[in-house]
């Protein structure tokens, strides 16, 4: 369990990949978990991204995925796979043939969530323009409280109008 960075109640991280501490095979992932209220949120999204691409292109995408889900408080894992041999194995593997290029590698950043694809940058962003985020990655959409309308309905009648 960890604390959210907003204050909020403990976030349970206990899905996708186990944190590895054996010499070579040290894994190289960063945990970003937000609470929302009282609901445990466990982490099921996975970032694949390569930490020393060459590419400023990759770093762009990498960067704009990242920091939407930051921003957006959408849990999430990043999984360097320049570090993690298994790892990068396991997201070729896992990239349906109909998104792996003709020659080569897919390149990152990828997204999963747990054990299903989601798509890779160019998905993503055309979600983020569709405004589709939520079920791109498979997620509930986040609905307001009960609490929270009742809040914004009592405070529509207490404001005074000016007509």
């Amino acid at each position: 369990m960890s604390r959210a960075p907003d204050g909020g109640g403990e976030v349970d991280v206990t899905a996708g990949p186990k944190k590895s501490t054996e010499g070579e095979n040290a894994t190289l992932t960063r945990l970003h978990s937000f609470s929302r209220g009282q609901v445990r949120i466990r982490m099921v999204i996975r970032v694949y991204i390569a930490s020393s691409s060459g590419s400023v292109a990759v770093k762009k995408h990498q960067q704009a995925i990242v920091g939407f889900l930051e921003a957006n408080r959408i849990s999430f894992e990043e999984v360097d796979i320049t570090m993690l041999e298994d790892q990068r194995f396991w997201m070729y593997r896992n990239i349906p043939e109909e998104k792996r290029p003709e020659k080569g590698n897919p390149l990152p950043p990828q997204i999963f969530n747990g054990d299903d694809y989601c798509g890779d940058y160019e998905d993503f962003f055309q979600s983020k323009e569709t405004n589709t985020v939520f079920s791109f990655l498979r997620l509930p959409s986040v609905k307001p409280s009960l609490p929270a309308l009742h809040s914004a309905k009592t405070l529509a009648a207490l404001r005074p109008s000016y007509s």
